[in-house]
């Protein structure tokens, strides 16, 4: 939060600011302008790198209880991620509150919609959780098909969690997109279903040009394996999904749209490249 002090004096350094009970340092540089004895000031209290208090009076990203969209400035394997509070002092999302597999965190330039918390007396940042998102929805009314931009909030077992610009929560099921996906990252999603305060959505394309896509892969796989591919139109879901990142649905789609252009032929247990 930003606190409001009084300046008490000048030093070589900058201003000291108290709220009468400690002082803080401002430096010169963190104020917005020349400042004069007495005068009281909005300041913005921080601990710099040598566990001190000081202050700024720059308006931060985040404040304690007022989430907001915070872009990532730096990535630590095996710590974290910075982001940007428009401080002099970045805030870390400690890997604590991050995926697992690092190959999921966020990137420089990814934003992230995050809120602080406070851990062993130090500021931290933690992305916002579904529940905490629904409670700031605003009656944003999506319609059936319309593309929305859209960040990755979560990534989970079932599918991945969005939050749009307009703070509405979206969730995207697994055979909902294809690829892999990581937090923070930009993407423009199809909504699907609108609930009460949240909503469904694809990132897949349309089915027409999935299965160019599909059929493209197919035929690459059969390409580099000698024409050969141990998978027929009559493959389990869990085969299909060892060997491509599609549904079986969508294989069985593309498999017969490539045997109907007499591209492949098959057995009980093969699939074949017809030589042309």
């Amino acid at each position: 939060m930003m606190n409001h002090l009084k300046v008490l004096r000048k030093t070589d350094l900058g201003y000291m600011v108290s709220d009468g009970t400690e002082e803080i340092l401002l430096h010169y540089r963190e104020a917005i302008s020349e400042l004069e004895i007495n005068q009281m000031v909005d300041v913005y209290v921080y601990t710099d790198k040598e566990n001190r208090k000081t202050g700024t009076m720059a308006t931060p990203n985040l404040l304690m209880g007022q989430p907001n969209f915070v872009r990532v400035v730096n990535r630590i394997e095996g710590v974290g991620v910075f982001i940007d509070n428009h401080t002099p002092k970045d805030i870390l999302i400690s890997r604590d509150y991050l995926p697992y597999d690092e190959r999921q965190w966020p990137l420089e330039g990814d934003l992230i919609f995050c809120e602080l918390k406070v851990k062993k007396n130090a500021l931290t940042a933690k992305p916002v959780n579904r529940f905490d998102i629904l409670e700031l929805y605003q009656n944003i009314k999506y319609a059936e098909n319309e593309q929305v931009s859209a960040y990755v909030l979560r990534i989970a077992d079932k599918g991945i969690g969005l939050i749009t610009k307009d703070l509405v929560y979206v969730f995207v099921p697994l055979s909902q997109f294809r690829g892999k996906y990581r937090l923070g990252e930009e993407v423009m999603v199809t909504i699907t279903k609108m609930l009460d305060k949240e909503a469904y959505g694809s990132l897949n394309e349309h089915k027409e040009v999935l299965m160019d896509t599909d059929k493209e892969t197919i035929l690459n796989y059969l390409e580099r394996h000698n024409g050969v591919m141990p998978l027929t139109a009559k493959s389990s879901s869990e085969a299909v999904e060892k060997f491509f990142q599609m549904s079986r649905k969508a294989f069985k789609r593309a498999y017969g749209s490539l045997y109907k252009e007499h591209l492949i032929d098959f057995d009980e247990e093969k699939t074949y490249l017809r030589k042309l």
